[in-house]
């Protein structure tokens, strides 16, 4: 280990290591630290990866070079397609996967990464040289007393920021169940300049899989056939090597023990006053706030072929043991429950995003990056998408090149990071296919095509996987181009002729009913699947790309970073203090803030017109 590092990252998480393997496959000295290196990825709720928008996140993570696809087809138990019955836009992956080994590989490839140094051990400080008007990041003081001078310093510190764990009137320091909490650090940040705020997650009793009943559930198997998080898609797991889910529903009894013991939860008791995310309640709360319906689902999940814990998906607790152990037991199939780990409640710091840019650099301190869980996000996939782009844009900045922004109409990666900038967040943010505009063009299926070519340019990607890229991207548009030009024979005298490629255009028809009426070249079942898409939703895509070129007039104009925001007359006090607040980099950020009205927009959209004309 050396005393000086162009890189430093903070945090084993996901978010932590894929930033950490990027900045040092792009060629820069870096350091991860983190508490415990043999929990690395510890994945303290479910060891599940995908669904709806997580899922495309995954695959663009891989297309760009990325470890989250990779390590979860290594280490599958079992692998679903989502949405089977909706259009490509929104079906997804999801996939449980063996914990340990998930970990287990994670700190091989990282011990194998050329440029790259682990330290176990807790930084407590920031060191940095402040100036008139910005602060620059210098490098990190440990726990052991170390000072570690760096370039740029990457904080990914997940839930562990002053982190606590409730479980009942129970409290006491805790980042995770099994992990103490990062202190220190928080106050470090703050007198940087940073606005600190608070956040609740939680999650779930983990219970033994031997007492459980599984007769009195619904059995759900994996999907077979070539489903894969990295590209190109193959069959990872055959179907009959799958583990199980399980599906199993509330009781009446289980509802009316909640509301019997709602005053012991600790967030209807007051004691937990952080917001929680909504996409993923507590199981209290689910009842609580929709009384009139009769069930809710659980799902119960394997983490491990031999690890005897099974997760109960949409059970997160926080009430006290022996309560939860009564409502649990109500739900059939978990009469006789074992627990060998009660839910629990953690409270944690994070730094409100609009401090950030969207390179994911803050705004007030140069060479301060941050990822993860501490942006205010919720998932193991964002978080790893974060990693990424910060590791990405940290080496791009030791190198003294333009920062990698992606737009939001080329990926959910764009997407999640300029929500973060732009939007409020009230609860931890999670990604969903509703939130991207062009959902229809950013489908999991095609990140490959989308995003490879920035994976390559940064040496994240080889030069073999690229060229598979563009000899696929080559053949789609080739076949696409003859699909269009050559006819099916009419059938009768008055038919018209119809071309492959319109053919296809009608709805049900398919690639696999053209080859009853025409001989057509081998394709691969990958290619096929874009034909289809392609062909399918021509229009809508067409339509897609005409909106996205207009707002890239609007992404092109830049605000000056100078900008006096007070001195422009027509906006609303509420309007000025959100500009100030995020200082948006573009008229077309400016435009996604929340808060700002169209009537804002066109103020603000004339006054940079008059100033730059």
């Amino acid at each position: 280990m050396k005393n000086n590092y162009d890189i430093i990252v903070i945090g084993g998480g996901h978010a932590g290591c894929e930033a950490a393997h990027a900045a040092a496959k792009m060629g820069l000295t870096t350091l991860l630290v983190t508490p415990e290196l043999d929990k690395l990825v510890a994945m303290p709720c479910n060891p599940a990866i995908g669904s709806p928008g997580k899922s495309h996140l995954v695959r663009e993570i891989d297309a760009m070079g990325g470890l989250m696809g990779k390590l979860t087809d290594k280490t599958l138990i079992q692998i679903r397609l989502l949405n089977t019955s909706k259009g490509p836009a929104v079906q997804a992956y999801r996939a449980q996967v063996e914990k340990k080994d998930y970990m287990t590989e994670m700190l091989k490839i990282l011990k194998n990464t050329k440029n790259l140094d682990l330290l176990e051990d807790e930084v407590v400080k920031v060191q940095s040289l402040k100036s008139k008007f910005q602060s620059k990041i210098t490098g990190i003081q440990t726990e052991s007393g170390k000072k570690i001078k760096c370039n740029v310093l990457i904080i990914t510190t997940g839930t562990f920021l002053n982190g606590k764990i409730i479980i009942g009137k129970k409290v006491r320091p805790g980042g995770r169940i099994d992990a103490k909490p990062t202190k220190g650090l928080s106050e470090s940040l703050k007198k940087l300049g940073l606005k600190i705020d608070r956040l609740k997650t939680g999650t779930p009793p983990r219970l033994d899989k031997s007492s459980i009943n599984y007769q009195k559930m619904i059995k759900q198997a994996g999907t077979k056939g070539p489903l894969s998080f990295s590209f190109p898609d193959r069959e990872v797991i055959k179907l009959k090597k799958q583990i199980p889910c399980y599906l199993t529903y509330t009781s009446p009894k289980t509802h009316q023990l909640i509301l019997k013991y709602k005053n012991l939860s600790p967030i209807y008791s007051g004691q937990i006053k952080e917001k929680a995310p909504r996409h993923c309640p507590s199981l209290d709360r689910k009842i609580i706030n929709f009384p009139d319906r009769p069930r809710h689902p659980l799902f119960v999940e394997p983490t491990g072929r031999k690890n005897p814990r099974m997760y109960l998906q949409g059970g997160s607790l926080a009430m006290p043991e022996q309560i939860q152990e009564k409502i649990i037991r109500t739900i059939p199939g978990l009469e006789k429950a074992k627990f060998l780990q009660y839910g629990y409640a953690v409270v944690y710091d994070f730094v409100p995003p609009y401090q950030i840019k969207n390179n994911l650099e803050t705004k007030k301190i140069s060479g301060l990056l941050l990822a993860g869980q501490i942006n205010g996000t919720s998932g193991y996939e964002e978080a790893a998408a974060q990693g990424l782009m910060a590791g990405i844009n940290a080496a791009l900045e030791v190198k003294n090149k333009k920062p990698l922004i992606l737009k939001r109409s080329e990926a959910y990666i764009g997407v999640l990071i300029d929500d973060l900038v732009t939007k409020i967040h009230r609860e931890p943010y999670r990604i969903y296919t509703s939130r991207a505009e062009y959902r229809l063009i950013l489908r999991q299926d095609n990140a490959d095509l989308r995003l490879t070519k920035y994976g390559y340019k940064l040496g994240l990607v080889s030069k073999k996987q690229y060229q598979q890229v563009l000899k696929k991207e080559k053949l789609i548009k080739e076949t696409v181009s003859k699909f269009k030009k050559t006819y099916l024979k009419p059938k009768g005298r008055n038919k018209k002729s119809l071309s492959y490629f319109n053919f296809l255009c009608q709805p049900k028809n398919t690639l696999a009913k053209l080859k009853k009426l025409a001989k057509i070249p081998k394709l691969s079942e990958d290619i096929e699947n874009q034909i289809e898409i392609i062909a399918s939703y021509e229009g809508y895509l067409d339509r897609q790309e005409r909106e996205i070129e207009k707002v890239k007039k609007m992404e092109g104009k830049l605000i000056p970073p100078d900008i006096n925001y007070d001195k422009i007359p027509g906006l609303r006090n509420q309007t000025r203090e959100r500009l100030n607040e995020v200082r948006p980099e573009t008229l077309g950020q400016a435009s996604r803030l929340e808060g700002i009205t169209p009537v804002d927009f066109s103020i603000l959209s004339i006054w940079l017109y008059r100033l730059t004309k």
